[in-house]
């Protein structure tokens, strides 16, 4: 049985997928409140279906305002077909972890022809834990453990809804990209870099 953010549970894992919230104003958009900051840890195996959904119902709530649906969709479908990669990759993969549920995944990969260089990748958070540092915290986490192993420079192709948020962190824009999500379906990105 796959998981997805419509499914109370994933298969195979202890985490329960949550659907994207309809946030009302005021009230709290992270049940982790007052908890402090989630858990950074390693992604393991069978957190796989999980983060698909987390990456699901990211996409499907934050994009919507700058993508169509047809190229949310396209670009959801992807993301659940390769997120079984993120384990076969160099680098390193993390997830940010409430006690009941993953509110994050984010990680590295080598440049393969830049050798000081990694790349920032699949790098979600719900839609619920949005505007909580949560972002912040995986991405800090991922740069530091890439320069642990001797990465001085740091890319990541960032959906147009997400520049800001880059942008935020030091990143500074490089140039607009179009990705082939399906021969028929493109999305529009941007690629920005940031140096140590």
């Amino acid at each position: 049985m796959a998981c997805s953010p419509s499914r109370s549970a994933c298969a195979g894992s202890r985490y329960r997928a949550l659907p994207a919230e309809r946030h009302t104003p005021g009230a709290s958009r992270d049940a982790g409140d007052g908890q402090g900051p989630p858990a950074i840890r390693p992604l393991r195996p069978a957190d796989l279906d999980t983060i698909g959904a987390l990456q699901e119902a990211s996409i499907l709530a934050l994009g919507a305002a700058t993508y169509s649906r047809p190229q949310l969709d396209a670009w959801a479908r992807f993301g659940w077909h390769y997120r079984r990669k993120l384990l076969e990759d160099e680098g390193a993969f993390f997830v940010a972890e409430r006690p009941d549920r993953l509110v994050g995944v984010g990680g590295w990969s080598p440049d393969s022809h830049a050798h000081e260089l990694a790349w920032l990748r699949y790098l979600f958070v719900h839609p619920e834990s949005t505007g909580r540092g949560v972002g912040r915290q995986l991405v800090e986490t991922v740069e530091a453990h890439a320069r642990g192993h001797g990465k001085a420079g740091f890319r990541v192709w960032s959906s147009l809804n997400a520049t800001g948020f880059y942008r935020a962190l030091g990143y500074r824009r490089l140039r607009r990209g179009r990705w082939p999500v399906t021969g028929a379906i493109e999305i529009d990105y941007v690629l920005l870099a940031k140096d140590a």
